[in-house]
Order: structure tokens, then sequence, then C-alpha cells
């Protein structure tokens, strides 16, 4: 935790390279251990950036999934500093002046955006886009208004598209389907899997053509067929579906007895097509 916020917080930060790099070579600003959160603090493996993301809410993991389930983003930096903030001419009246400094230290605010990302343009371009994830709750405090106002100004100020995301924006059942789908992203630690992956999705994507079948049923088929330990075929349809080679609603809460044509399943073909599995 930290206690106080002063100049050798800061440079103790800054020689740790916090703020700094790219890809699995980022480090947030600010880390799990170093701040209490009001909701869930969360260490996940992103398979983006191949790195451990540090997540202080619920919301930021929520919306950490659907960056990491979305083609177009190639680069997330999380708790992501300002470090140039104050060397930027940014106008700011009395008022905004204040939330400047530590009130305690005087000490400069470092300030963070929960998301740095870039993404991939239809052109192949690159852009970044800094995003805020708070409660709408939060967007009632003055306080916490005018310190978005600084950034929304710096981020004015640098090209950056910057916006705020709140749980009104967040299909969250979306975001806990795609978690859920990339716990099984790598399965490298199953090989009765690895070993037999193209018989594998063969088969899977076979029994998923009958439209009125559980998944329930499939994975029970499919596990004793192969002789496989109960629950690697319901891994196997994780991974499948977090390597996008099936698609499926994700909006919906899924219930693994449900006939799979209440899912819209569909799978990805050999050349890259798309061929409907099951539902309309």
């Amino acid at each position: 935790m930290i206690k106080e916020w002063n100049e050798r917080t800061i440079n103790r930060f800054l020689e740790e390279k916090r703020g700094q790099g790219t890809g699995k070579d980022y480090k947030p600003w600010l880390q799990v251990q170093d701040i209490g959160s009001k909701g869930r603090s969360t260490r996940t493996l992103g398979h983006t950036t191949k790195r451990v993301h540090h997540l202080f809410s619920d919301l930021q993991l929520y919306y950490f999934n659907l960056l990491e389930f979305d083609e177009n983003v190639t680069e997330i930096r999380e708790q992501y500093p300002l470090l140039d903030f104050h060397d930027i001419n940014i106008q700011v009246d009395e008022e905004l002046t204040k939330k400047l400094f530590d009130t305690k230290t005087q000490v400069p605010h470092i300030f963070t955006v929960s998301f740095l990302v870039t993404r991939k343009g239809e052109n192949g371009e690159h852009y970044n886009q800094a995003r805020i994830i708070k409660q709408s709750q939060e967007l009632e405090k003055n306080a916490t208004l005018q310190r978005l106002e600084l950034q929304r100004r710096y981020f004015e100020k640098k090209g950056i598209d910057f916006g705020i995301v709140t749980e009104k924006e967040i299909n969250k059942q979306l975001a806990r389907n795609i978690g859920w789908a990339l716990n099984s992203y790598d399965i490298q630690d199953y090989p009765s899997l690895t070993l037999n992956l193209p018989h594998l999705k063969k088969d899977m994507v076979h029994y998923l053509s009958d439209k009125s079948a559980t998944f329930q049923g499939i994975f029970t088929r499919l596990e004793r067929e192969y002789s496989l330990d109960e629950g690697l075929a319901l891994i196997l349809f994780k991974h499948l579906i977090a390597h996008k080679k099936i698609s499926m609603d994700l909006r919906k809460k899924i219930y693994l007895t449900k006939e799979i044509d209440n899912y819209h399943v569909e799978f990805s073909s050999e050349n890259g097509g798309v061929r409907y599995a099951a539902g309309n």
C-alpha cells in the first residue's frame, strides 16, 4: 500500500520502469499490491500482450475481457500514467489548479487512465484510445469530474481519443462469458487435447451440427469416444471459442444442459469462411 504520495515514491516507480515499455515489457504505474480497491483486484494473464495485467475492479476486468476478444486491439496498457502532464501547456483555472498537487506533500499528482489501448484501423494504421473506467455514481462527485476534465484536456492536446466507460456501457454477461472462454485460451497443460486437436476439433464441429443436441451431451460423447477425463471437452470448447474457431451468442447466460439451437452456434471453415452449425 502507498502510505504517502511523495517524490521518493515517484522516483522509485520511475526506477522500476513503471508506466514504460510496450507489450510484455510494459509495467503498469499502479499495481495490485500498491493500492486498495473498492472492487475486487485481479491479476490476469493477457494473451494480446503475453503478460500479467493489474486490474482494480470487476468493471475493469469486464472491460479488459472485451478488449482481449477484440481482434483490432493490438496493445493494452492498464493503469497508464500521464508522466509528461506537467510538462505540456494545459490551460487550467484556479479551481483545477488545486487538483494538480497532493494537498499534504504538494508533490505533483501523476494522473493515470484505466487503459491506453492501441487499435488497428481499417487501413491498417494504428491509433490509441484512452479510457477511464468508472461506476456511474462516481461521476456525481465534483472532485472526480475535475480530475477527469484535466485528463480530457491532456489527451485533447495529444490528439488521442479520450472516453469514460461506466457499467451502463458494458454488457456484463458478454464480458463474463468471454472471460469464461479465455480461461481456456492455452491448453498446453492438457496433452490429451493437444495431441489429438485436429480430430477433436473436427468431431466437435460435427456434433455441433445437431441443433437438437445439448452442450453437455456433446461433451460427454466426445469424452467417451476419446477416453478423455471428465471436463476436458468443455475446456476444448472454450478454447475453440477463445481462438474464434467456434462462435456463439455470448450475450446470453450459458446453460450447458440447453440445446445448442438457443445460442446461434457457428464455426469457421478451413478456408476461412463461416458455416452455421445450429440455430438461426
